[in-house]
């Protein structure tokens, strides 16, 4: 499993890297459908035989003469890892040669840069200048809404009705709510990277301190509560010193953030999501249809009261408002913080450390706990990742599908996909992401499974990541939402089952307590609080959302710690919406009125 610090870096990167380059063409399959000057003239039969043939050959298409695709990423030389072979680029591999070889695709990269704002300064550049944009390439926030504004990108709703794989229109239509940033007039404008669906909150506690103190795991927030004050009380870790607490948190970036969250806590209290870092999330729709700013609710009052009862007892770390999740989550590897709130794999990185000081240190994944009025639930994370443009110029979206395809049909894996290619049968490239071993096909612990050293994918015989490769023209497409479910629950009920599907040899390379954890959230069926604002910044969040989001964040840690009383929520309460925060809400009603 990556650590996050490292996927962090390639959701920056994909966003970069962003979906990309299209192309263009004929194709050796008699693809009526092609928009391409070039696509073969040929027609086929009418006879019902050779329709049935068209349809089993609709993954094989070579584009002929070849096309090159223009595209764009960053590339800050650190973040791809194993993702190429040594010698191997992002501008020379084996999937770019197997592109050109087996579809008759070049790709090219206009730019690479190390840094996400040179990027964006790049496109910034090519609009002012009338420059040629890439044919496919990233974009979001300001540059993605600036090349709307100017009319430079390509709108997809018809390419997306006669070329996209079925199961992805269905996709689009089912989170069509998460593609405001993309929309204009009514029409798409972009294609989503997907985060994966699967990172909802699980409490991670310490099994051997509960287990020490004769405690039960927290069904309830009266028993969560009780637990906090018996890990910060009761010498839960048995060495005679009053040095634990009982709740890891980072607050420096407010109650929602990527690991160390207390989004549970807030769910267990009200129906309302909040945030305070990021004057975008989370808009929650209330009774009337209309959309407001969690973080301003009177229900948060509810979060601050019992965050700053905690605080004021010792429960919760003293340093979270200065703490990132990084260094949050460093008390609990210490050995000096009992539970911690966040994603599945955890497990792995960063409470796995914690047996590096001591070997009976257990961190263990729990369902969340419910409150008073039986409330129970977690933030539902971002849907989307970054966006995959296209030059309004570009004359061969099909050929750009073509590929697409083929990537999300192999995610896919639907049995009898006609768009699926047989080639990716097994893996992507033999000798990269997968090597066969007596007709049997080993994607992982190579050494362990026999593999002879010369065959290895990487000479310290370490797994490929090879969605770099892969992914040079349509940004980081990692997953399809949700797409796990089926290989955990099949592993969970059996742990030595075969994998049949490159998903579920993924998910079987997950540690137990990554695998445990996961199953955690897909048993615990729980609300999962939405943001209903999915459009681009409004005007008074670009010009007033730094000053909202440390006017919130600030307040909230002000009642946290006692400085303030949890009155003083109200008085915050005003000045957010007097300092702009009234006219944004105008600003994304007014937006949702038009886009839900």
């Amino acid at each position: 499993m990556i650590r996050y610090v490292k996927v962090a870096r390639l959701v920056t990167l994909s966003v970069a890297i962003a979906l990309l380059p299209t192309l263009a063409a004929c194709t050796n399959s008699n693809n009526q459908n092609s928009a391409s000057p070039a696509a073969s003239n040929s027609t086929p039969s009418a006879t019902e035989p050779a329709k049935e043939e068209e349809s089993a050959e609709k993954w094989n298409q070579k584009f002929d003469p070849p096309v090159t695709i223009t595209t764009a990423i960053v590339d800050d030389g650190t973040s791809r890892g194993n993702a190429f072979k040594p010698g191997e680029s992002m501008e020379d591999n084996a999937n770019l040669r197997w592109m050109k070889e087996n579809m008759g695709i070049n790709v090219k990269f206009d730019f690479i840069v190390t840094k996400p704002e040179d990027y964006d300064t790049k496109l910034r550049l090519l609009l002012s200048s009338g420059g040629k944009l890439p044919d496919a390439f990233a974009a979001g926030n300001d540059p993605l809404q600036n090349l709307l504004a100017a009319n430079k990108l390509m709108p997809l709703d018809e390419a997306i009705d006669k070329y996209a794989h079925p199961e992805y229109k269905k996709l689009l239509e089912k989170y069509s709510y998460a593609l405001g940033e993309v929309k204009k007039d009514g029409k798409i404008y972009g294609l989503p990277a997907f985060f994966m669906g699967d990172e909802g909150t699980v409490m991670w506690i310490r099994k051997d301190w509960l287990e020490n103190l004769g405690l039960e795991p927290p069904k309830t927030l009266d028993d969560f509560e009780n637990v906090l004050k018996q890990f910060t009380e009761g010498d839960p870790d048995k060495n005679g010193k009053n040095d634990t607490i009982g709740l890891a948190v980072p607050l420096k970036e407010g109650p929602w953030t990527w690991m160390g969250q207390t989004d549970a806590i807030v769910s267990a209290l009200t129906d309302q999501m909040i945030n305070t870092y990021d004057v975008r999330l989370f808009w929650n729709k209330g009774a009337d249809g209309k959309l407001s700013y969690g973080a301003i609710h009177p229900d948060a009052k509810l979060y601050l009261q019992k965050m700053s009862d905690w605080m004021s007892k010792g429960f919760v770390d003293k340093e979270a408002g200065i703490k990132d999740p990084g260094k949050a989550s460093e008390l609990a590897a210490s050995g000096k913080a009992g539970i911690m709130f966040g994603p599945f794999w955890m497990g792995d990185w960063p409470l796995s450390d914690a047996t590096k000081n001591n070997p009976d240190a257990d961190f263990q994944p729990y369902p969340l706990p419910s409150g008073p009025n039986g409330l129970v639930g977690r933030a539902e994370k971002p849907l989307t990742q970054g966006f995959t443009v296209f030059n309004k110029d570009f004359q061969h979206i099909d050929a750009w599908f073509a590929y697409f395809n083929k990537i999300f049909a192999k995610k896919l894996e639907m049995e009898g996909d006609p768009l699926a290619d047989p080639r990716w049968k097994d893996g992507y490239h033999e000798g990269y992401d997968y090597v066969k071993l007596d007709g049997k096909v080993i994607k992982g612990n190579y050494e362990e499974a026999g593999v002879p050293a010369d065959q290895w994918p990487l000479k310290d015989g370490g797994t490929m990541d090879i969605r770099f490769m892969m992914t040079n023209i349509l940004g980081n497409f990692t997953s399809i939402p949700h797409s796990n479910v089926a290989a955990v629950k099949k592993f969970l009920a059996d742990p030595n089952a075969e994998p049949l599907t490159s998903m579920e040899f993924d998910t079987k390379q997950m540690k137990k307590r990554q695998l445990d954890a996961a199953g955690v959230r897909i048993n615990q069926t729980v609300t999962e609080g939405k943001n209903y604002f999915t459009g681009p910044m409004t005007p008074t969040m670009k010009s007033k959302g730094e000053l909202l989001k440390k006017l919130a964040t600030e307040s909230y840690l002000k009642i946290i710690y006692g400085e303030k009383p949890v009155e003083y929520f109200d008085e915050f309460v005003k000045q957010w919406l007097d300092n702009g925060g009234q006219k944004i809400t105008d600003e994304v009603n007014e937006w949702y009125a038009k886009n839900q």
